[in-house]
């Protein structure tokens, strides 16, 4: 029989967040989370969600042995904006075991109706701009840095219990040996474009990283505002991505675009520290965190992880620019493979700004729904 537990003390947390360790122990391409970064984030008293949100979490027990977790939680931000009764999940691990996913779901389900949710979406950890989706195509690489990746079988799990599909996100891969590949008319527009005279593209400045921060959140929070499922993000939220994405950002490939000495625009691309936490197996004490700054910048892969671009500014070609900048500079720092990710299904016009670059879609999220 399953019984669900609802997690209550800190051992109980510290077992949630070690579950999925023996499920992927066979697993070449799974990528241990930080256990560090984990225990402070879902802590309540702690973490930044928290702040704003309300969350349960669940265990599923087969006698003694944990075979699945689940955590549901209300956004009251995303209510405030919204207001359209939709409830979430997420931190969705299980065994190939429909019974226990359908008693973990039915959980979250219970505890987002007791809050009168009127649907239910996910899985989403907590945000929309935290790790989310399941993935439903692309099994057979490790994922970039702060995406995810799970068993094939869980799309049937989610299904099982009633779930559809709300929207996709892609992750798009390349080469910087395909640089050749590059539609040329790429670099025409980005020369037409740079000739404006208003019109400036700079490195980020990792020295003056904190006022560089306030510009992409500036733009952020008014460049994104219409995407799908959009909650801006606190302050709190903001600087603890801050704080862990700072010594992973490559200057050479991340720019500030300004007209009139005013930023419009942003182009952020970071290193793939997977590639080094994976070797950290989830620890990072004694000496893991130097050794996880040490391995991260050795790496040859980078995501482009985040692009905003003021809309007044948009459809001028500075978003040109940047892939244009990024094409020429990051085979030179050394990089060979590229992520641009996570882009939802319904951003046509990003998607179709891609197609002048040598890279194609090789993962897909899913975000899935269901009425409560």
């Amino acid at each position: 029989m399953i019984d669900i537990k609802t997690v209550r003390t800190r051992a109980d947390r510290l077992r949630f967040i070690k579950m999925p360790w023996h499920l992927y122990q066979d697993d070449p391409h799974w990528v241990p989370p930080l256990i560090y970064d984990q225990k402070k984030f879902l802590n309540p008293d702690k973490g930044v969600f928290f702040d704003h949100g309300e969350a349960e979490l669940f265990l599923a027990l087969r006698g003694r042995r944990i075979v699945g977790r689940i955590s549901a939680h209300v956004n009251h931000l995303q209510d405030e904006l919204y207001g359209d009764g939709k409830g979430f999940f997420g931190f969705f691990e299980c065994e190939d075991d429909p019974e226990a996913a359908g008693a973990l779901l039915e959980a979250a389900e219970d505890y987002l109706k007791d809050k009168k949710k009127l649907s239910i979406e996910g899985p989403m950890n907590f945000g929309v701009y935290d790790e989310i989706g399941i993935l439903v195509d692309g099994f057979d690489s490790d994922p970039y840095v702060l995406n995810l990746h799970n068993p094939p079988y869980y799309q049937e799990l989610l299904t099982g219990s009633g779930y559809s599909k709300a929207i996709d996100w892609y992750a798009y891969r390349g080469y910087t040996r395909d640089g050749v590949k590059v539609d040329p008319r790429l670099f025409h527009v980005r020369d037409r474009v740079l000739r404006r005279p208003d019109l400036k593209i700079r490195n980020v400045n990792l020295k003056q990283f904190p006022s560089e921060a306030k510009i992409v959140k500036g733009i952020y929070d008014q460049a994104w505002k219409e995407n799908w499922g959009h909650v801006s993000l606190t302050e709190r939220e903001y600087q603890r991505i801050v704080h862990d994405l700072v010594r992973f950002v490559i200057p050479e490939i991340s720019f500030v675009a300004e007209v009139g000495g005013v930023p419009v625009g942003f182009a952020l691309s970071i290193y793939d520290a997977n590639v080094a936490v994976k070797k950290l197996n989830g620890r990072l004490f004694p000496f893991g965190f130097i050794r996880l700054l040490a391995n991260a910048k050795k790496t040859d892969r980078f995501r482009h992880i985040l692009m905003g671009i003021l809309k007044e500014h948009r459809n001028q070609g500075i978003e040109i620019a940047f892939y244009a900048a990024m094409a020429d500079h990051s085979e030179a720092a050394g990089l060979r493979e590229v992520e641009m990710s996570l882009i939802v299904e319904d951003n046509e016009a990003m998607r179709g700004s891609l197609k002048h670059l040598p890279v194609e879609i090789y993962k897909t999220y899913r975000i899935y729904r269901k009425e409560l």
